[in-house]
């Protein structure tokens, strides 16, 4: 029997951006709840950090920031990366690479003010969703601890004096939906500031 004469397939190297891509597909697939808790919980001591910086509330800080930071990219990551596909292999971006546009100069000017929209109202979709972390992992006692403030652990002050003292934690809850909508109807302004294709009036 022959053997075949056709050529070997060639299979091309992951790029960084795919090989991102499939590292925001698993942190997507974990339960987001369960792991912020988990993350919060890491003991700082075990990692080398100082008793002392560890009960602060310095450490509640910057914990907050770093689980935040770990948890909540994919969602813009994926969202980016789709859209740039999709923008890329418009007719526009074609002719201007076509004309010898450069890498840079396409992408800042025929890719990034149309998917600037889903961009924007993305990041403000995101800052509420960082408020609402950090006040649950606050209520729960994983965030920011006393005596630095926080709208979460103002509550879970609150926990004890809701029936003599309400306003203790209905201020603090109130703020946190009060800047959760005004984030989200900024988003909403700024998309119909910046979209290319909304009606001007």
């Amino acid at each position: 029997m022959a053997a075949s004469s056709e050529p070997p397939v060639a299979v091309a190297p992951p790029t960084p951006v795919a090989e991102t891509a499939r590292v925001a597909e698993v942190k997507i697939a974990l339960p987001l709840l369960p792991l912020l808790i988990v993350l919060a919980a890491v003991d700082l001591t075990k990692l080398g950090f100082s008793s002392e910086f560890a009960h602060s509330g310095a450490a509640g800080f910057w914990r907050i920031i770093v689980i935040i930071s770990i948890v909540d990219w994919t969602a813009i990551a994926r969202l980016v990366r789709a859209a740039t596909l999709s923008v890329k292999e418009r007719d526009y971006v074609l002719a201007a690479r076509a004309s010898g546009a450069g890498a840079f100069y396409t992408m800042a000017t025929h890719v990034l003010p149309n998917i600037i929209t889903p961009i924007i109202v993305a990041f403000t979709l995101t800052v509420g969703r960082v408020v609402l972390f950090e006040s649950v992992l606050s209520f729960l006692g994983f965030g920011v601890v006393p005596p630095t403030p926080s709208w979460g652990n103002m509550l879970n002050n609150a926990q004890e004096l809701v029936t003599t003292a309400p306003a203790l934690a209905i201020y603090p809850g109130l703020l946190i939906f009060i800047t959760v909508i005004a984030v989200n109807f900024l988003g909403d302004g700024m998309q119909h500031a910046f979209d290319p294709r909304s009606e001007r009036r």
